[in-house]
């Protein structure tokens, strides 16, 4: 019986983390760096699985206000037309004789009933101009409040961002080897009571030789932290209980190794929860390296963090590689 055989059927129940076990030739990481599922979801529905609150609530900053003025100016150049197509005649106040002339007064009177803001140098003249000023008002009112409620909820959501190391390394660890990689706050805001999972995930062939992908939850040296103000190297070392044992680098990267991670933290800024996802692939193993530490003391005694030294390292030479046996 393999080692990978007695790996598996010494797994615990609660070690499976939710995905597929069918084993993919050219499969793709699970986990982006950014934390999102690396997959496409399929609803059979018009629109798939997007929803317009959510998104706004997730999107970037950048497509955001992208969106919300573009719905802006799209409203009330609709409005404005429908104005101009009904006739200058049914606004009162409107100034100049050009065509332009009139076309703006009515997208400016459009912008001012959206926005509810009401000058009064401009106004409707008769029941359908009335009536239409009436829903565009109404629109207005339900707009701005999906505004405001996203805008207060993208502020109020908590958010971390984790610098991660590009690689992940086997060092060496107390006359064996362990797997290491290192995470970093890049904000300023104070995480407490920092924890970490990490599995495994590779594949393997069963008795009827069909490719599996294999799970495991790792154990790993401390997987928990009080107070998360500089950097962490999270580690897992590599015994008999781990499916790293005794493997080469060439080895893990022909197991197609994967390797997620669950962060959980208590923001204390926002005093919410947060999790955060991230993932690695075999081929960003580095064997025999050393991570190098990114804070410094200053000559005053001030801890300095650079967090764009996070995952810096220096190769190091290993101990012998211990062999896997049956």
């Amino acid at each position: 019986m393999s080692v990978l055989r007695k790996i598996r059927d010494r797994a615990k129940p609660g070690e499976d983390i939710g995905l597929f076990r069918g084993g993919q030739k050219g499969r793709q990481r699970t986990i982006n760096a950014d934390g999102s599922y690396n997959m496409e979801r399929r609803t059979g529905r018009l629109l798939g699985n997007f929803y317009l609150y959510h998104w706004l609530i997730t999107t970037t900053w950048k497509h955001y206000w992208i969106a919300i003025l573009s719905f802006y100016v799209v409203d009330n150049v609709v409005f404005g037309s429908i104005y101009y197509y009904l006739g200058a005649d049914n606004l009162s106040g409107v100034v100049g004789t050009g065509e332009l002339d009139k076309f703006l007064s009515c997208f400016f009177f459009s912008c001012q009933t959206f926005t509810t803001v009401g000058y009064g140098g401009l106004h409707p003249v008769g029941a359908v101009a009335s009536s239409l000023a009436a829903i565009e008002a109404f629109l207005g009112l339900m707009a701005f409040a999906v505004a405001t409620g996203t805008l207060y909820g993208r502020f109020s959501r908590a958010r971390a961002s984790i610098k991660y190391s590009d690689k992940i390394i086997i060092a060496p660890f107390k006359g064996g080897t362990a797997m290491q990689f290192m995470i970093a706050n890049e904000m300023d805001n104070p995480l407490m009571e920092v924890e970490a999972r990490v599995n495994l995930s590779w594949n393997e062939e069963d008795e009827e030789g069909k490719s599996l992908r294999r799970f495991q939850q790792v154990q790993l040296e401390f997987d928990k932290i009080a107070m998360f103000p500089t950097s962490w190297i999270i580690n897992h070392p590599i015994d008999e209980e781990s499916a790293l044992y005794g493997k080469s680098l060439e080895e893990i990267q022909k197991m197609d190794v994967e390797v997620f991670v669950t962060l959980k933290a208590f923001d204390e800024i926002f005093s919410q929860t947060i999790y955060m996802r991230h993932s690695y692939m075999h081929h960003q193993f580095v064997y025999g390296a050393k991570f190098r530490r990114p804070f410094e003391t200053s000559a005053e005694g001030k801890i300095i963090m650079d967090v764009t030294k996070v995952g810096e390292f220096d190769l190091v030479p290993m101990p012998t590689l211990q062999v896997a046996t049956a």
